[in-house]
């Protein structure tokens, strides 16, 4: 296993097979996508991805995790946490002080393992319950 930054294309491939089959590959390209601050990192696991996650940074020196994606056949055999970890061990080393994302509501346990709390309401965005969640390196901001 190993993980380490990939390029947008790899992670428009993931992002489609497992987060939106029914949609084209395109229609899964974000606008932060070529922000100078995007970083997609992905887990391979011999040489095949099975995991990729992007991460941007925001006005307020917050990073945003969006698109995390593993595929099915590898969930829940520690692949997406140790990913997870990765990208959160590199907010950390860059002293960023809050990281926040839009979890499926079926992603909320995963979250929260890792540190982050929910702090919005439910809301549904494209047929999908999500909720906003944060996470904070410093706990006095919270």
């Amino acid at each position: 296993m190993k993980i380490e930054p990939i390029t947008l294309e790899q992670c428009l491939d993931l992002r489609q097979h497992v987060l939106w089959p029914d949609r084209p590959r395109e229609s899964l390209r974000l606008a932060e996508d070529n922000d100078d601050t995007a970083r997609h990192f992905g887990l391979f696991v011999q040489d095949k991805l099975i995991s990729c996650v992007s991460l941007f940074m925001t006005y307020d020196d917050c990073w945003v995790i969006r698109k995390f994606a593993t595929l099915e056949e590898y969930q829940s055999r520690g692949y997406g946490t140790q990913l997870l970890q990765q990208t959160l061990a590199i907010v950390d080393q860059a002293g960023i002080k809050k990281v926040s994302l839009d979890s499926r509501r079926t992603a909320i346990r995963f979250y929260q393992k890792s540190g982050f709390q929910i702090c919005s309401e439910p809301f549904i965005k494209d047929g999908v319950e999500f909720v906003k969640m944060q996470r904070y390196t410093d706990l006095s901001l919270q």
